[in-house]
């Protein structure tokens, strides 16, 4: 092999390293688990969304243009809100894209995504990097992904959502002060998750 094709060779091994799919589906389920159509839950697991998400996206790596984990989480959101479309349209055989709702998908995906990173840099008042936002949102999605379902569901009804408490406590069924110990016990549970 000559030194040319070792830096091809080179070039595709970094290029699987940093497609490893650990850290980036947590963050895609969570992402589709909240946008998967009301019609197409239960029938639908969002796994399976993101597994076609990132099969399409290694399908497709050589059209990635950016240089950043930040770009590339902008290109999987893409990706993903597709995947979504396609679901919808072949599960609920919609003849129409509907670019309303694609539109609307989108800038759902891409609310939720910057609620996510929001939370996860906690926004202290030092600048951070791109990078070091992208991979913090990853890990935060990883450690959201690990909590119980309850947990889980007040953490993002309360800070991706913005919901109240006593909305909170109205949608999930319990007393306000009920809903508020719980937000507690899950945000120590995710403290504890997300630096052990």
């Amino acid at each position: 092999m000559n030194d040319g094709d070792e830096g091809v060779s080179n070039s595709e091994d970094s290029l699987r390293a940093t497609w490893s799919i650990g850290p980036l589906r947590p963050w895609l389920k969570m992402l589709a688990e909240r946008q998967l159509s009301p019609a197409l839950r239960g029938r639908i697991d969002p796994s399976d969304v993101v597994q076609q998400t990132l099969v399409d996206a290694w399908r497709g790596h050589e059209g990635f243009r950016g240089t950043t984990q930040a770009e590339r989480l902008a290109w999987l959101r893409t990706i993903l809100k597709r995947t979504l479309m396609r679901y919808d349209r072949d599960q609920l055989r919609t003849l129409k894209r509907g670019q309303g709702r694609e539109q609307q998908l989108q800038a759902a995906l891409d609310r939720d995504s910057i609620r996510i990173e929001q939370l996860a840099i906690d926004r202290e008042p030092n600048p951070r990097s791109r990078a070091d936002r992208a991979e913090q949102t990853l890990q935060l999605a990883a450690a959201l992904d690990r909590l119980p379902n309850d947990y889980r569901e007040v953490l993002t009804l309360r800070h991706i959502d913005g919901l109240s408490h006593e909305q909170i406590a109205q949608r999930i069924g319990r007393s306000n002060a009920a809903t508020r110990m719980l937000w507690i016990r899950a945000l120590e549970k995710l403290k504890a998750v997300y630096e052990g």
